[in-house]
């Protein structure tokens, strides 16, 4: 009992096991009323892990507003607008169509187009870095990026600090008062001195003060 696979308009997937069909009926298949409309649109040939499919899908274009299909389809028909469900058989339905199947054969449609945009965007990335000043994480130097902690240090370290003068320490002023007493007391010391002098030179005999 083959199976096929059905993709509803709200982009599901899922496998339906038939006995037999015909193409002129397959319609039915897809939950369309009428046939009218109702055709092959392309075939996918592709052979993967030494598999061939055969995947030819059937559908309308035409339908109205409301009942578009949002399934992404691979070229030639990732522009064309599908309504309703969609069928899709593997040799004209003499061989099964899993899911599984399915998703391989729709990356393997897809994946070259992926790759060229791909080394597209890495080649145009590297011509706009071309001349343009980075930080020293590797982002973009601009009005938002904000430098890093270690980026301001570093700045501050470079930063000339001014050098400070030395404090001048001046001597407290002597006052003429105190000046005037300091001479007065040293004129009294001396006078003092002189008169004990006399003092005891006058008490001593000649000879005791010989003896002494």
């Amino acid at each position: 009992m083959p199976v096929i696979l059905i993709i509803e308009k709200g982009g599901s997937i899922k496998e339906l096991k038939v006995t037999s069909y015909s193409e002129e009926e397959l319609y039915k298949k897809a939950g369309f009323k009428s046939k009218e409309g109702f055709k092959k649109h392309t075939t996918w040939n592709v052979a993967i892990d030494e598999t061939q499919y055969d995947i030819s899908i059937y559908g309308k274009d035409k339908g109205n507003a409301g009942r578009e299909n949002k399934y992404d389809l691979p070229p030639p028909l990732d522009n064309t607008l599908f309504f309703g469900n969609l069928v899709l058989v593997n040799k004209d339905g003499t061989a099964d169509l899993r899911k599984e199947e399915w998703k391989k054969v729709y990356e393997h449609l897809f994946g070259g187009f992926e790759d060229i945009e791909e080394s597209e965007d890495d080649e145009e990335s590297e011509e706009d870095l071309e001349g343009v000043e980075l930080t020293k994480d590797g982002y973009v130097k601009d009005d938002f990026i904000v430098e890093t902690e270690d980026e301001e240090e570093e700045e501050s370290e470079e930063e000339i600090k001014p050098k400070r003068k030395p404090r001048k320490t001046t001597k407290p002023a002597i006052t003429k008062k105190e000046t005037k007493n300091t001479k007065k007391g040293k004129k009294q010391v001396e006078e003092n001195m002189e008169t004990e002098y006399e003092t005891i030179t006058q008490e001593l005999e000649p000879e005791e003060y010989l003896t002494r």
